[in-house]
């Protein structure tokens, strides 16, 4: 690794004792090697912070938040660490393959309008096996064109061009959530955006992620995201005011007991609604999300509605099966002749 590495690596982690170490396995075996890995504690309760002062790894560099400072915050101070020219992203119990950064380094230095690169993802369970394949459009029209309602990039996964980061300003400190969303919308005005076809990228999914546990103050962000692109877009400028539109949400999703409680258990009885509709290996974990909000909260009416649909759909089932076996005689009876 040379004196500045091309690429600076930035984590912020909270928490994170076993899934951080992950991470950084899986980055000792890039074949891309120019590069140091720059981690941000926030503030850490459990052994995070000491289990990353036991890695001897010249290219590892620590720093922990006392106290508690929050995602943005975390990622800000780690890019004011970060010498490299490229900026890659990752997050503690997310892994990723060995090509990753050597890929998206060569699609950089080939194209040079190029500001931001991720890759396809796959989230995966504790056991490492697949539960959800994202497809992520590659060229920079279609990617613009989905980013006017959805996100584009998995945070973790991507790779940026610093001169281009530095120039729209970076992370807004406004954003405790969706602060991706918000850059992906003012990088991809400017420059040119893309994604790698390949899947790059494997992120745990648990109850922790910010989109399962906060899933609804998320898209609040994601929202005013939003809103302030559009305003670019059609007025030059943003006009809304973004202290008290901030305040707004962290006022509604800042309220403590009970309403914290309430609100998570609807986020994740959404979440086991939507793994059941997902289907296929997604499915087995909708009734796990459904214990969650019944933990959480278990006053919440659609927590006994999930269970509610759950047994008429299994029913209905079960009388079309022996609907079936008994309109074809049960799969023992003899066939009947053909008539002559």
């Amino acid at each position: 690794m040379s004196d500045q590495p091309l690429v600076s690596v930035v984590m912020a982690v909270y928490n994170e004792a076993e899934g951080v170490q992950a991470a950084i396995e899986s980055l000792r075996h890039q074949t891309f090697t120019d590069f140091e890995i720059i981690i941000v504690d926030d503030g850490s309760t459990d052994h995070t912070w000491q289990g990353l002062s036991s890695i001897h790894m010249s290219r590892l560099r620590i720093h922990r938040n006392i106290p508690n400072r929050g995602q943005t915050a975390s990622l800000t101070l780690g890019l004011t660490m970060a010498s490299g020219r490229y900026i890659a992203r990752h997050d503690a119990e997310d892994t990723s393959e060995p090509w990753r950064l050597e890929k998206q380094v060569a699609l950089m230095e080939t194209h040079p309008d190029l500001a931001l690169v991720g890759t396809q993802v796959c989230w995966v369970d504790a056991e490492n096996q697949p539960i959800r394949q994202f497809e992520y459009p590659t060229r920079h029209e279609d990617i613009t064109a989905r980013l006017k309602s959805k996100n584009s990039f998995a945070h973790g996964s991507v790779m940026i061009r610093r001169a281009a980061l530095d120039a729209v300003g970076g992370y807004r400190a406004d954003f405790r959530l969706a602060q991706d969303y918000d850059l992906w919308l003012r990088l991809a005005e400017r420059y040119e955006v893309a994604n790698l076809s390949e899947t790059g990228y494997r992120m745990r999914f648990s109850i922790r992620m910010a989109s399962v546990a906060r899933n609804t103050e998320q898209n609040a962000y994601a929202a005013l995201a939003h809103q302030l692109a559009d305003e670019r877009a059609s007025m030059g400028q943003e006009h809304t005011e973004l202290d008290s539109t901030v305040g707004a949400i962290a006022a509604r999703y800042g309220r403590g007991f009970p309403f914290r409680r309430i609100e998570r258990a609807r986020n994740f009885i959404q979440w086991a609604g939507r793994l059941k509709w997902w289907g296929g290996l997604a499915a087995r974990y909708a009734w796990t999300m459904w214990a969650y909000a019944l933990l959480t909260w278990p006053f919440n009416l659609e927590v006994w509605k999930f269970v509610a649909r759950e047994v008429r759909d299994r029913l209905q089932q079960d009388r079309q099966t022996s609907q079936s076996v008994t309109s074809s005689g049960g799969d023992d009876s003899p066939t009947a002749p053909p008539s002559a």
